[in-house]
This record gives C-alpha cells, structure tokens and sequence, in this order.
C-alpha cells in the first residue's frame, strides 16, 4: 500500500499548489522482495538454511489522475496494475521449488484532498485530510498450477499475490509539511484503509491495512531542482479490522524502516525514488495463533509526475 504522493519539490522555498483547473498525472512504481521469515520479531533464520523459504516478487505499478477543483480541494484516481511472482516448497510437493504467478488490474481508489489552510497564505506549511473508497475491481481468485505429488492442478494462488481482495474499502488519509529551515521541509503523510467486510468466497481475509512516513526534505541544489530526503515509516495489516469482522486467512505484521530519498523537478515534471530499508520487523498473531511470514529487507518505490 502506498500514502498519497506529497511532492515537496526541490527548491526549498515553498510548496507548489495546484491551481483550480490544473490536472496531475502519476506513474508510480513499486517493487519488493519478502523471503526474511519472522515469527513475531525473531527471525527463523533456520528458513534460508534449509532453503524452505517462500519468495515473493511483486511489482506494482499505479497510475493516477488528479484534478484541482479549487485550490484547497482535489480528486484522485488511481488505477493499479499488478504483476507477481511467488515461489516455495510448501505449496507444492515440499520437496521441490515452483512459482506460481498473478496479475492484472488491482484495486482502483478514488480520493478526495482538502487543505484545511488557505494555500495563498500557507505557501511554507499546511495540512490536508483526504477521504476516500477502494472499489473491488482485482481479481481475488486468480490461479496457476500446484504442483502436488499425484501431479499438477489448477488452485488458487496465496492471498499475498492476489491482485485484489474482494471487498471494500474505506480510505483515510493524512498529508502535512512545514518549512523548518533555509532549502528544509518537514513532511510526514499517513494512510489507513478501513475493510467493513470480514473474508471474500474462498476464505481470505479483507483486512485493513496502514502505512505512515514523517521525515526531513533538504534541497541539496536548488537551482537544478535536486533534493534528499530521510525519514521514517512503518507500514502493515493489523491483527484486528478496526471496524467490522476479523475473518479468514491473514498474516499481520508490520515493518519499521529507514527511508531515503531523493527528488529532481523541472518546470512541470517531478521525478521522486525512495528506498525503505527495514529495520525491525514483526509477524504478529492472528486471533490467538503464532503464525510466520515473509518480509522484504528494502523495498523500491518511484514515481514520475507531470503538471498540466
């Protein structure tokens, strides 16, 4: 899951509103690796040596269109592209290795921003909420081959490469930065999604799930739009839906991580990268059983925007 892009630019003197009218075109990319297992936050280390561990490879691609209605208010909408690859011995014959792939289009999101503060007074510092919906467009039964050992059948594949989950979703997100020095932002977005349901027909949980960022923005060369960044972020599913039932199959957890980053702008376009790199993580228990699962040691995350 990603927060909503808050694209400080890299001049290092104020944020760039849109104005009323204005469109804001995001492609976005996304990729990680999980073959670190944890049990709770104690890696089973035991994993990589006996070369059980399951690996997943997903890459996400998200692209989103955005309209200014006012200078304070804006609507968004993305539409995310999954391809995945996931491969273990358990699934199969546990014995030998195979990878079972999905994708296809995701879940679409539609969301609402507002600045709670006039932007022509508040060009070094503001606050926005958004609300928003997660319609169920993936495929949530999408499926490949087991490998068994009275031979291959079709089946369903993990719900953690499913492109979709078969529910909706309720969006609620955070936004705020503030100049803090000459060339320096301080940001810090949140992003937490709410899943009234409680499992989809094949028994995999709709669960909510979070991610929040807060860090430091320095431009490092202004006069050619270059900008580092540092910061936090934690990003995870519960244990527990906040609002609804709890139900099916889940894996709850969550990753602590150190962010870099960096960001180039001219004129229009936007280019940012960061890398989340983690450095605690936990696999937390579902309705009162211990249960292991796979976490990404960093993840790639980019972006490229343009103004019109």
């Amino acid at each position: 899951m990603r927060c909503s892009a808050l694209s400080l630019g890299a001049h290092g003197d104020h944020y760039s509103y849109l104005e009323p009218g204005d469109w804001q075109a995001q492609l976005a990319y996304r990729w990680l690796r999980s073959d670190r297992h944890y049990l709770g936050d104690d890696e089973q280390e035991h994993r990589e040596a006996e070369a059980s561990s399951v690996v997943n490879n997903v890459h996400t691609f998200d692209l989103t269109a955005t309209y200014a209605f006012h200078k304070r208010f804006s609507l968004s909408l993305t539409l995310p592209f999954v391809t995945a690859h996931r491969s273990s011995l358990y699934e199969h014959d546990r014995t030998n290795r195979y990878t079972m792939t999905s994708g296809g289009l995701g879940d679409i999101r539609v969301v609402g921003s507002y600045w709670l503060f006039d932007p022509e007074k508040h060009g070094s510092g503001n606050i926005a909420l958004g609300l928003g919906f997660k319609a169920p467009t993936g495929d949530y039964k999408d499926t490949d081959i087991k490998h068994r050992p009275t031979g291959p059948a079709l089946d369903y594949v993990d719900n953690s490469i499913q492109p979709g989950d078969g529910g909706w979703g309720i969006l609620l997100e955070f936004q705020a930065f503030q100049k803090l020095f000459d060339r320096t932002f301080g940001y810090a977005t949140a992003t937490y999604l709410l899943t009234p349901e409680g499992q989809n027909s094949i028994g995999n949980s709709i669960w909510d799930a979070y991610v929040a960022r807060v860090g430091l923005q320095y431009a490092i060369w202004p006069e050619q739009g270059l900008a580092l960044s540092l910061g936090g972020r934690v990003e995870g599913v519960p244990a527990h839906d906040w609002i609804g039932d709890t139900e099916g199959r889940r894996r709850p957890g969550y990753a602590v991580s150190i962010e870099p980053g960096i960001a180039w702008s001219y004129k229009k376009v936007s280019v940012n990268v960061t890398a989340p790199v983690a450095l605690y993580r936990n696999r937390l228990d579902y309705l009162g059983r211990p249960g292991d699962a796979a976490f990404a040691d960093y993840i790639i995350l980019s972006s490229i925007t343009y103004r019109f």
